[in-house]
């Protein structure tokens, strides 16, 4: 009797316990038809250090999540709600779901799901035959790539015809310029190597050696020599000399007249002078020459310091300046028109991809990359891929933690940021505290960015037998570039074994619904490999 007594309170034990369990879960059906959906509800009698699962579904993995409906408050108790759905018909168990309360594990129940599938009747139903494929109608993106063809040859053609009809520089020759002095003199000698003397051609010999005087006259003086007369030349050298202030002595006047009379006679008189008076009539010449540049330049400093011998320079004209306006203007024209040929000819996506970055609406649809990062490592599919980052681990830390890596894409302070972190520890992990290991790492991130948390909420995962956490939090951030303040969330997954801790971080705006999505999809691509 007491033997049955004692079964008795046992069972009735039992049966407390199982009354005290504070956790239940609720569904509004447990049958559907393929594709229908199911709400699924943990509830927790609880409201404080409640920590809800992610959600383990049938182990044939035909269940699916369509949505994790937020936590909702109400009195004394928590509830947690799901949105399953199955596209394959046949009967399904969700397993007892892990809840943590107060750091207690409790267990829900089980659920068995019908899915049925939909019957059609194929005799009610009419069959039509396979219509032939309908041929799109053309848009101007079917003739696009014309105009990315189009742009560069009319470049290139502007380009032959500017060379073919812009007006060729003249290459100006330099004219060398002698000085008239020294010009006159050089003739002198010149004059003097002829021998017309020795060949009786008096005639010939005056007129040029009047003609030379002239010339200097003319060309040093500004008087027009050449087309006066002998009488005419000594009056208007006269009058300059008066006016002027030429400085040109009497004597040296009086000399060119004689020679020049003396050559009127040669030339016009058939006048036929001595030897003698002929030298002597060229050395009144030179006297002429010298005397008179040297009155006329008494008062220049480039006469008074410089050689008469070196009074000889190439004179250019001076160059107008271009007006490169123009040029300027074409340049930019060509530049753009260039940028624009090869952004159509190697494609928008490619240039955006390579220079400028993808949107979160345009990761969605682009091309994803699943690569594993770090050691042990992270399985992970990503819109773009990670680019490794350099750590140095500080030596008082290097008898604590064997190795640590960072791969991750984008900047804290952009928009959408991804990081893969895992660390190795050279002892191993005992009683490991996943608070404290989580607060860490967000003061971490807190100190890099100046930022505060709030509505930090965490889920018990499982992920290829190491247990983790998902975190997920607000946050305000004032960006430093564009100097807006952002509402920001946070989602982070951390694992930690025997030995290790793995990491995977996301940051986004929280009205980016974009970025959820992608958000969405990589935590569910993330696999940890032993």
């Amino acid at each position: 009797m007491k033997k049955k007594l004692a079964y008795i309170i046992l069972l009735f034990g039992f049966i407390g316990l199982a009354q005290e369990n504070p956790v239940s879960i609720e569904t509004d059906t447990t049958s559907i038809k393929i594709g229908a959906q199911i709400q699924f509800k943990i509830t927790v009698n609880e409201i404080n250090n409640i920590v809800f699962p992610k959600l383990q579904l049938d182990s044939l993995g035909k269940v699916e999540v369509i949505e994790s409906l937020p936590v909702d408050t109400l009195k004394n108790r928590l509830e947690k709600k799901y949105l399953l759905t199955s596209f394959d018909s046949g009967q399904y168990v969700i397993p007892k779901q892990l809840v943590l309360i107060n750091n207690k594990q409790f267990y829900t129940d089980s659920l068995l799901i019908n899915v049925a599938t939909v019957k059609v009747d194929t005799l009610k139903q009419k069959m039509f035959p396979i219509k032939s494929i309908k041929k799109e109608p053309k848009t101007f993106d079917d003739y696009k790539y014309l105009l990315w063809w189009l742009i560069p040859i009319l470049i290139l053609l502007a380009v032959v015809l500017y060379f073919i009809f812009r007006k060729k520089e003249k290459k100006e020759i330099p004219k060398v310029y002698v000085a008239p002095i020294k010009e006159a003199l050089q003739r002198l000698k010149e004059l003097d190597e002829k021998q017309l003397l020795q060949q009786n051609k008096i005639k010939i010999y005056y007129s040029e050696l009047t003609d030379i005087v002239r010339t200097y006259i003319e060309k040093d003086i500004n008087i027009p020599a050449l087309e006066s007369t002998t009488n005419e030349l000594i009056e208007i050298i006269n009058d300059f000399n008066e006016s002027s202030k030429l400085g040109i002595s009497k004597d040296t006047i009086q000399q060119l007249k004689e020679v020049l009379q003396s050559a009127d006679l040669v030339k016009f008189a058939k006048s036929k002078p001595i030897i003698e008076e002929i030298k002597r009539d060229r050395t009144a010449v030179e006297d002429v020459l010298k005397n008179t540049q040297h009155a006329v330049h008494i008062n220049d400093e480039k006469a008074k310091n410089e050689d008469l011998n070196e009074e000889v320079f190439i004179q250019n004209k001076p160059k107008k300046k271009k007006n490169n306006l123009v040029k300027y203007i074409l340049i930019f024209i060509a530049v753009f028109f260039i940028a624009i040929g090869v952004a159509g000819y190697f494609g928008y996506t490619y240039i955006k991809e390579k220079f400028i970055g993808n949107t979160t609406s345009e990761m969605i649809d682009k091309q994803w990359y699943t690569s594993t990062y770090g050691y042990p490592s992270v399985g992970i599919e990503t819109p773009e891929i990670l680019q490794a980052q350099s750590i140095e681990i500080p030596e008082n830390l290097k008898s604590i933690i064997e190795d640590a890596t960072t791969y991750n894409y984008g900047s804290l302070i952009s928009n959408f940021y991804i990081e893969v972190t895992t660390t190795s520890f050279v002892n191993e992990l005992v009683d490991f505290d996943y608070e404290a290991g989580i607060q860490a790492a967000l003061q971490q991130m807190s100190q890099k960015t100046g930022i505060n948390f709030t509505d930090l909420q965490e889920e018990i995962r499982i992920n290829n037998g190491i247990e983790g956490r998902v975190i997920t939090a607000s946050y305000e951030f004032n960006n430093p570039v564009t100097k807006q303040l952002t509402n920001n969330k946070l989602a982070m997954l951390f694992f930690a074994d025997t030995k290790n801790i793995r990491q995977v971080i996301i940051t986004q705006l929280d009205s980016d619904e974009n970025a959820k999505q992608v958000s969405e999809r990589i935590l569910k691509s993330v696999s940890l490999n032993p």
